[in-house]
């Protein structure tokens, strides 16, 4: 890591305070329950912390700005990607931190990038973004299926939670005619 942790997410949220209102809310309200559920899941809360921070850096960028971002960064947007360009606020956030946070902490990279899908092989400090992101309390409320995932989560038991959370949001997604994300799935079934 380049610089200490304060430092580093003090440059995050210099980049967040730039985003809109309504964005930060949902940062902050992320925030704290990342740091709920990293207690719950034995998670390093400071990592987890970072990674919520800068999880959507990129969230408020119109689809040809993510497309366009993604050629200058060196993504090759998948068919997925092109039909749905917000799939790419993720892994531009990474980058983001990466480069311009100087982040190294592949853990914290990897939840920033799979913070919408999730991954095989993820752990407990992805798992714990990935669903206070989904848990904001406000997603709850549009979102009745979500309580069962907050219990989940609660319980402490991060894979069983991720596991609901993938399997509810391909079933409303399918019902939508949209095409759930491959990683999502592949997650599901190693998890």
């Amino acid at each position: 890591m380049s610089g200490s942790a304060t430092e580093q997410l003090s440059r995050v949220e210099a980049r967040v305070s730039e985003l809109p209102d309504r964005l930060q809310s949902h940062i902050n309200r992320a925030r704290i329950v990342g740091r709920e559920l990293s207690e719950l899941f034995g998670a390093d809360a400071q990592r987890v912390d970072l990674a919520i921070a800068g999880h959507d850096l990129y969230r408020a960028a119109t689809d040809e700005e993510l497309l366009d971002a993604a050629n200058r960064r060196g993504i090759t947007p998948g068919r997925l990607e092109r039909e749905q360009p917000l799939l790419l606020h993720g892994p531009l956030a990474a980058i983001w931190m990466a480069d311009e946070g100087r982040i190294a902490d592949k853990e914290v990279l990897d939840a920033v990038q799979h913070h919408t899908t999730f991954a095989p092989g993820l752990g407990v400090i992805a798992a714990s973004v990935f669903l206070a992101d989904k848990l904001d309390p406000d997603k709850i409320e549009r979102r009745p299926w979500l309580v069962t995932v907050d219990q989940l989560a609660r319980s402490g038991n991060w894979k069983a939670a991720v596991k609901a959370y993938i399997q509810a949001l391909d079933a409303e997604l399918k019902e939508q005619g949209v095409t759930p994300h491959p990683l999502a799935q592949q997650a599901y079934d190693t998890l």
